[in-house]
């Protein structure tokens, strides 16, 4: 049985999760952006890439705490900042054209 105890601990682990996904989804942009004037693009490219997923999935370890619920609750939080910080990057590129 769910109580309020539970239910807001999946509330703040959904929005962990959605931090996360910010945070993970921000990088990978400043990422692409940075590598083109980079020296070395591949290494800046795996180098991002092995902080951005130890990052994620360091978060998504301690916000979990143990329990199924919280880590699908970030995981939702995540992929949801994924599909928003598509719809702005796709109404940025519409509105520069």
């Amino acid at each position: 049985m769910m109580n309020i105890g539970n239910l807001f601990n999946i509330l703040l682990s959904f929005g962990g999760g959605m931090l996360v996904g910010l945070v993970y989804f921000f990088s990978l942009q400043y990422t692409i952006h940075h590598m083109v004037t980079a020296k070395h693009p591949a290494l800046v490219m795996l180098g991002s890439y092995f902080l951005r997923t130890v990052f994620m999935l360091l978060a998504f370890y301690i916000i979990m705490d143990g329990e199924l619920m919280r880590l699908l609750a970030c995981f939702v939080g995540f992929l949801i900042a994924r599909t928003l910080l598509i719809k702005r990057t796709k109404q940025q590129k519409s509105s520069e054209s």
